[in-house]
Order: structure tokens, then C-alpha cells, then sequence
């Protein structure tokens, strides 16, 4: 058995020492000199590069593009053996446990995940909401849509086949990459599993490169965007709570309805953005091509603004409707304009 371990590397002057020095312990006790220890650089300013040169046995790439995920891409991509274990360099992860993904290895998985929830979490290693709410509704909602029994979607110590990973056209270049990993291995069928690992407090004495609000959303992002026809149950579940306040809740029915409008607008565009950037087209793409909604956009806007006019401020919740409908209709379709002239029909650079 031969194994690539990969450390991404953004300032981690304090860690990044004990970090390659116990995972090259680990791997030589386990792989004896079949392994290769490589430390992926996302642009260190500190004194990680300098620490690095003085370490032997580890290769060190310098990454291009910034981000956790493109850290770990340029590592997986540049490993010389099949399989490519990777975990962060803050030693909230330990590589000592190298030795339990191995027999996931030998049964030739394609991803084997380090649960941190199977295993055992140190007290203070993971925020609260972190705990309790952003990872825990990540996995359920990757579960729910994808199938795939995974129990911590956020983990940073995983396993990956090399020649399997290369097939998923990874898209992400930040933290939302861990979540991009696992939906890719369910729609493309791989065979996964995982183990249960420790976690343990962040060593570096300072803030994590994770951003709580920014990355979560990024993560509900891909978890949308993968497959954006989870918007349309959405949007059929607030029509039908909208039909259940029919006759109480006005104000409930016609907000469940515009809430229903906004996923179904958002279905076509994330719909578009998918056919854009993989260069390929649908039945649902076809469709929006033959509709005129430049044109509906103008017609509606000059229509609307009249009756805005037109219509009286006693009746000023009817005029905030009309407002924002015309508001989300507009921005969807300059949305799904930029995607046509920015991503689609855009000119070479060279002829």
C-alpha cells in the first residue's frame, strides 16, 4: 500500500512543523517508506515557507489560487500514489490515526471520511453553532438530497482515490469544497464509507480561516446548485402552506407565494448557471432560450409602474406586492443575463 499525505498551508508558522513531523512518524510506522508527505502553500506571509525548507521528506507546492479547497486540489492532483489522505495543519486533527483509514484503503473505497461525531470531539475543539447547527443541518440536508450516508460533512481529515477524484471536475476553490466532495462522490456513485476520529482544539493560539456566515452559506450554496431541482419541492411545500392559510392568513398566503416564486426563479437561474459552466444544455435550458424575457422584463416593469401610479396609497399594501414583484422578476432576469453574456456567449481571448 502507498499513500500521498497532503497539508494545506496558509500561515500555520506555529503548527506546521509538528504537523508534518507527526504525520510522516505515523506513515513511516504504518507504510515504511511507501508514502510521500506534500504541503500545499496558499501563499503564506509568515514564516511557514522558511520552517518548511529546513523539514525533510515532505515536497512543497506552491498553489496559485487562494482557498482551502484549492489547497487541497493542486495537493490531491499533484500526488504520486493512488490514494491521497489529507487533514489540516492546526493539529486539530491527528495524524497517528493515519492507521484507520488503511484497511478502507486495502477494501479500495473511493472516499473514506474521519467522522469527527463517530468519534470524540475535545471540549471547546468546535464552536457551538458549529456543533449544533451548521454542520448538523449541512449533513442532513447533503443526506436528504443526495443519499449519501454521511454523518460530519465538514470534516478536514479524509481519504480520496486519485483517479476517482479526477473524474468529479471539482469546481470550489473554498471551504465549501468539503461539502462539493461528498455530493460529487454520490451523484457519480463512488463507493464511501468513514471512520470514526478525534478532534481536538485548534493549536495556533489565533482565529480560524473559517468565516462562520460567509462559508456556511457557501456550503448551502453548492448543496443547491448540485442539484437545484430540491428548489422546486421547496417552493411546492410553501405553496401548500400557503393554501392552508387561505383562508385566515392573507398575508401568509401571499408571502408563501412570493416565496414560492423566488425558488422557482432561482431553479431556472441555478438551472442556467449549471448548463453555463458545464458547457451543456437541458430541456428546462432549451425552454428559457425560446422565452422572450427581455421583453417580458420591459413589459411588466412599464405595466407595473403605471399601475403604481395609478393605484391608491390607501391601498399600499397591494402597491408593496406590485413593487416587489416587479423588483424579483427584474433581477432575475438580469441575472440570467450576465450568466448568457459573461459565462455562455463570451469571445475568445485568442483567435
Amino acid at each position: 500500500m502507498k499513500l500521498s499525505i497532503v497539508i494545506p498551508c496558509l500561515n500555520e508558522e506555529v503548527t506546521i512543523k509538528r504537523a508534518v513531523q507527526t504525520a510522516y512518524l505515523s506513515a513511516r510506522r504504518l507504510l515504511n517508506r511507501n508514502f510521500e508527505i506534500i504541503v500545499a502553500d496558499n501563499g503564506s506571509t509568515d514564516g511557514s515557507i522558511q520552517k518548511l525548507s529546513k523539514i525533510k521528506h515532505i515536497r512543497l507546492i506552491h498553489v496559485p489560487i487562494k482557498g482551502y479547497g484549492a489547497a487541497l486540489h493542486f495537493g490531491i492532483l499533484s500526488a504520486k500514489y493512488p490514494y491521497a489522505l489529507f487533514a489540516d495543519a492546526d493539529l486539530s486533527y491527528d495524524f497517528s490515526e493515519t492507521g484507520k483509514f488503511l484497511p478502507k484503503i486495502d477494501k479500495n473505497f473511493d472516499l473514506i471520511l474521519g467522522s469527527r461525531i463517530q468519534g470524540n470531539i475535545e471540549k471547546g475543539a468546535m464552536p457551538f453553532l458549529h456543533r449544533f447547527l451548521g454542520t448538523p443541518v449541512l449533513t442532513f440536508l447533503i443526506r436528504l438530497i443526495y443519499g449519501i450516508k454521511t454523518t460530519d460533512c465538514n470534516s478536514g481529515m479524509r481519504a480520496v482515490k486519485q483517479s476517482f477524484y479526477r473524474k468529479l471536475q471539482m469546481k470550489n476553490s473554498g471551504m465549501e469544497w468539503a461539502s462539493e466532495l461528498l455530493i460529487k462522490t454520490a451523484i457519480a456513485g463512488g463507493k464511501y464509507t468513514e471512520v470514526p476520529i478525534n478532534f481536538y482544539k485548534d493549536k495556533r493560539g489565533k482565529s480560524a480561516h473559517l468565516r462562520r456566515w460567509e462559508d456556511g452559506w457557501r456550503h448551502l450554496k453548492v448543496v443547491i446548485l448540485l442539484k437545484p431541482v430540491s428548489l422546486l419541492f421547496t417552493a411546492f411545500l410553501f405553496i401548500l402552506i400557503g393554501i392552508v392559510f387561505l383562508k385566515t392568513s392573507l398575508f401568509t398566503m401571499l408571502a408563501m407565494g412570493l416565496l414560492s416564486e423566488f425558488l422557482v426563479f432561482s431553479y431556472l437561474a441555478a438551472n442556467k448557471l449549471e448548463t453555463a459552466i458545464g458547457r451543456k444544455t437541458n430541456k428546462v435550458n432549451e425552454l428559457l432560450e425560446k422565452i422572450p424575457i427581455v421583453l417580458l422584463a420591459i413589459t411588466m416593469s412599464s405595466v407595473g409602474l403605471i399601475l403604481l401610479f395609478l393605484i391608491s396609497d390607501y391601498h399600499l399594501f397591494t402597491k408593496y406586492i406590485l413593487l416587489f414583484q416587479i423588483v424579483i422578476f427584474d433581477l432575475w432576469v438580469f441575472f440570467i443575463e450576465t450568466i448568457k453574456t459573461h459565462l455562455i456567449n463570451t469571445l475568445p481571448e485568442h483567435i
